[in-house]
């Protein structure tokens, strides 16, 4: 198999007046980007129809389709897709649900389950769930430690901080073993301006634990409330820091994917600029030009560069995950048939190493 680095693509994920004809685009939409070579189906995970910072404002209307539920439609409709929420919120679900939904999305997909998790941001969201803010991500580590557990088929008694277990044990377990590889995130938007040569604090615990537990690693690459990117500096940085973090837990850094994520538009044409300040203005407020300062927006070339660019720092890519913000079949096509291939052949100075877990 060849150490190209796979491709992924989130569909439409805001459901709005005719959610059963929208559902029906988004499994269409799903099965092309299988025919067009894709390797991942990603989608969001949103519970409350807005998402709300914790000043209380509102971020962006979020009314969006339960993860595991699309997934499993697409998992129907599909043969090869690899599946994943980006991110499932862990603190929101019991382990003992969570080992559940996903090894039967798992099962009935034969093995194509990627779970991407997180600890939750939404204000209301958190406060709907008793989630303490400030101890979310080791709500989360505590979660996924007790999920592996459960996917193994343990009988699992342990009483944690969050979470009492007391004989439980789950069944059946995933079809892939020991289980799902598991994808987590780092950063926030206001690390974009905040950063200055140095991570510490919630961030440095942050990338420890994808160190210690992860199976890949998705930053966060952009911020579109100060519209702009981050550093490929803080990058690099990251990447030190959950290498050291592997190593001093006995794990190897190489095991770990590096997975790059990030909003999308080929632009080449007055014709291709109409559908992107379209689809912009579904949810971003701000001008043209600073959603090109945000988001990679440009020909296949100018998008290849500025990835080369915001990357430099890393050694190696093994994915790459896009988000159309026009998500018309033929955004799709153009980055399959033209984009990908720049990607995956020609990164200056060292190639991308072979996927651990996608490609099979």
């Amino acid at each position: 198999m060849s150490g190209a680095p796979f491709f992924g693509v989130r569909p439409a994920g805001w459901i709005g007046e005719d959610p059963v004809a929208q559902a029906r685009d988004i499994l269409e939409w799903a099965v092309k980007a299988e025919e067009l070579g894709f390797d991942v189906l990603f989608v969001g995970d949103r519970l409350l129809a807005e998402a709300h910072s914790k000043e209380g404002m509102a971020v962006y209307d979020a009314a969006m389709l339960d993860p595991f539920v699309m997934l499993t439609a697409v998992g129907a409709r599909t043969t090869r897709l690899r599946l994943a929420p980006l991110v499932a919120v862990v603190p929101f679900r019991h382990p003992a649900s969570l080992a559940k939904i996903t090894a039967s999305l798992d099962i009935v997909t034969g093995g194509r389950l990627i779970l991407g998790a997180g600890s939750g941001w939404s204000h209301p969201e958190l406060q709907m769930f008793g989630v303490d803010r400030r101890r979310r991500g080791a709500q989360m580590e505590e979660g996924l430690r007790f999920l592996k557990r459960l996917w193994a088929g343990e009988t699992v008694t342990e009483h944690g901080e969050f979470w009492d277990l007391d004989e439980v044990r789950v069944t059946p377990q995933p079809a892939q073993r020991p289980g799902p590889p598991i994808w987590l995130g780092s950063f926030v938007p206001d690390d974009a301006v905040t950063w200055a040569g140095s991570i510490g604090g919630a961030q440095a615990r942050a990338l420890a634990r994808i160190g210690r537990i992860a199976d890949g690693w998705v930053p966060l690459t952009y911020s579109a409330g100060h519209k702009r990117q981050l550093d490929s500096g803080q990058l690099s940085q990251g990447w030190q820091m959950i290498a050291e973090a592997a190593s001093e837990s006995g794990r190897e850094p190489e095991s770990i994917e590096i997975i790059f994520a990030h909003w999308i538009a080929i632009v080449r044409n007055a014709a291709e600029r109409r559908a992107c300040e379209a689809g912009l203005a579904l949810f971003f407020p701000g001008s043209y030009e600073e959603a090109c300062a945000t988001y990679l927006i440009g020909s296949p070339d100018e998008i290849a560069e500025r990835i080369w660019t915001q990357t430099e720092g890393l050694e190696r890519i093994d994915g790459y995950l896009f988000t159309p913000i026009n998500d018309d079949e033929a955004q799709l096509a153009v980055i399959a048939g033209e984009l990908r291939p720049k990607l995956a052949e020609s990164r200056p100075s060292t190639q991308p190493q072979r996927s651990a877990h996608v490609h099979r």
